[in-house]
C-alpha cells in the first residue's frame, strides 16, 4: 500500500515537474514574440510565417505517421517503425531544400540569400521531423518530463536565436534557422533511446511497414491534410493580399496558439499516450480518459483565449507597435476556431490510435476542403480578409465538433468490445486487427 502510494506521489511529482516546463516554455515564446515584432518587420515576419509553416506541415508528415503508429505497436515493431521514420525526417528534409533551390532557380531568382533561404527551410524541415518522431518515441516509453523538457529547450534555443542572430541580418531565412536550431536542440535531448528502440525486430522492415501499413495509407495523408488545413488561412492571404497583411493573420494565429500550445498541443504527447496506453491495456477505460481531457480543456480554452483575445483587441498597438494594429480584430475573429483546436487538437490523434484511420482521413479531407471554400470569396475579390477570416473561423467549429462525435463513437465501439472479450490478450488482438497490425 505505501509503495504504491508513493509511486503516486512520484507520478504526480513528474507531471507537475512537466507542467512547469510547459508553461516556462511558452512564457519564453511570448517573451520572444513580443521582441521580435520590434526587430523584424511585419514583411519579413509575414514570409517567415508562410515558409514555417511549410517547414510544419512538411516535417510533421514526412514520418509517414510510422512513429504514431509506434506509440501503439510492440516492443520489436516499434524500433523498426521509430528507426524508418527518422530516416524519412532527414531525407524529406534533403529533398524540400533540393526543391526550394529548383525553384528559385526556374524563377531567375538565385542569388546568396535565396540559397542560404532554401538551405533553411530544408534544415527547418528535417529537424521539426526528427523532433516530432522523437516525441512520439518518448510518448511511448511515458516519458513525459523528458518530453515537456524538449519543449522548453526549444523555445530558448529558437527565442535567442531569433534575436540573436537578427542582429546580423533581420530576413525570413534567418528566423527559419533559428527555428532549425532549435528543433534540432530537442531532438539531441530526445535522442535517447529506451532499451525496446536496441533491441533485434523478429522479421524484416518490409513485413513490420505491411502489418502497420494502415497507418501510412490513411493516417499519413490525413496528417497532411491536417498541416494544409491550419495553414490555409496564412498561404491564401499571403497569396491574395501580400506579406505585409498575412503577417497580421500569422501573427494572430501565432498568439492565439500559445495557449493552446501550453494546455493543449504541448500536452499532447501527455494525453494522447495516456489514451494508447489505455488502448493497449484497460481498452474499457480509453472513453472515460478522452471525455475527461475533452471536458477540461474545453472549459480552459474558452476561458482563456476570450480572455487573451480582448486583451491583444485593446493593447496590442501599445504592447507590439503601431504596426501591429490589426492584429487585436483578426484575433476576436479567430477566437470560436481557436477555442475549438484548443480543446480537440490534442486529442486530434484518438481516432487513428483507435484503428479508424480512414475516418480520419475523410473527416481531413472534408475540412480541408471547408477551409479553402471559406476563402474562395477573397481570392475571387467578393471579400475582404476580415470575412474570409470569419468563415474560417466557423467552419473550423463545425469541423471539431464533428471529429469530438466520430471519437467517442469509436471509442465506445472499443469499450463494448473490450467488456464482451474481457481478456487482456482477447483485447489486444482486437486492437491489433483494428489498426492492420495483425
Amino acid at each position: 500500500m505505501r509503495q504504491a502510494a508513493r509511486r503516486l506521489r512520484k507520478v504526480a511529482r513528474q507531471r507537475g515537474h512537466a507542467f512547469a516546463s510547459l508553461v516556462l516554455a511558452q512564457m519564453v515564446n511570448l517573451g520572444v514574440i513580443l521582441v521580435i515584432t520590434r526587430i523584424y518587420a511585419p514583411a519579413a515576419f509575414g514570409r517567415y510565417a508562410a515558409l514555417a509553416a511549410v517547414a510544419a506541415v512538411l516535417g510533421g508528415a514526412s514520418s509517414l505517421r510510422l512513429d504514431v503508429a509506434a506509440t501503439t505497436a510492440d516492443a520489436a515493431d516499434a524500433a523498426v517503425l521509430l528507426r524508418t521514420a527518422r530516416r524519412l525526417n532527414i531525407t524529406v528534409g534533403c529533398l524540400v531544400m533540393v526543391a526550394a533551390l529548383s525553384w528559385q532557380g526556374l524563377t531567375a531568382a538565385l542569388g546568396v540569400a535565396a540559397v542560404f533561404e532554401a538551405v533553411a527551410l530544408g534544415a527547418a524541415t528535417a529537424a521539426i521531423g526528427l523532433s516530432t518522431t522523437l516525441v512520439y518515441a518518448r510518448v511511448r516509453d511515458r516519458r513525459y518530463g523528458l518530453v515537456a523538457a524538449s519543449k522548453l529547450l526549444t523555445a530558448v534555443v529558437q527565442g535567442a536565436g531569433q534575436i540573436g542572430l537578427g542582429l546580423f541580418g533581420r530576413t525570413a531565412a534567418v528566423l527559419l534557422i533559428a527555428t532549425a536550431l532549435g528543433y534540432a536542440a530537442a531532438a539531441l535531448l530526445l535522442a535517447r533511446p529506451a532499451p525496446h528502440e536496441a533491441g533485434a525486430t523478429r522479421c524484416g522492415v518490409r513485413e513490420v511497414l505491411n502489418r502497420h501499413r494502415g497507418f501510412m495509407v490513411a493516417s499519413a495523408p490525413a496528417g497532411l491534410i491536417n498541416g494544409l488545413t491550419m495553414n490555409v488561412p496564412l498561404f491564401i492571404a499571403a497569396m491574395a493580399v501580400g506579406s505585409a497583411q498575412a503577417a497580421d493573420l500569422a501573427l494572430a494565429l501565432r498568439v492565439g496558439a500559445l495557449p493552446s500550445a501550453l494546455f493543449g498541443q504541448a500536452l499532447m504527447p501527455i494525453l494522447y499516450g495516456e489514451i494508447a496506453h489505455q488502448l493497449r491495456s484497460a481498452q474499457e477505460q480509453a472513453l472515460v480518459r478522452y471525455d475527461r481531457a475533452l471536458t477540461g480543456l474545453s472549459i480552459c480554452g474558452a476561458a482563456v483565449l476570450t480572455v487573451l483575445s480582448f486583451g491583444m483587441y485593446s493593447a496590442a498597438p501599445q504592447v507590439l507597435g503601431p504596426q501591429w494594429v490589426h492584429v487585436g480584430p483578426m484575433m476576436l475573429l479567430l477566437t470560436p476556431f481557436l477555442v475549438g483546436q484548443f480543446a480537440v487538437v490534442p486529442l486530434s490523434q484518438t481516432l487513428s490510435g483507435a484503428g479508424f484511420n480512414e475516418r480520419q482521413l475523410i473527416w481531413d479531407v472534408c475540412r480541408l476542403g471547408m477551409a479553402v471554400a471559406a476563402f474562395l470569396p477573397l481570392v475571387a475579390g467578393w471579400s475582404d480578409l476580415g470575412v474570409a477570416v470569419a468563415l474560417y473561423s466557423a467552419a473550423m467549429v463545425g469541423a471539431y465538433l464533428a471529429h469530438v462525435v466520430l471519437s467517442r463513437q469509436a471509442l465506445k465501439g472499443i469499450r463494448r468490445a473490450a467488456v464482451a472479450v474481457p481478456s487482456t490478450a482477447d483485447r489486444s488482438d482486437r486492437l491489433m486487427l483494428r489498426t492492420g497490425d495483425a
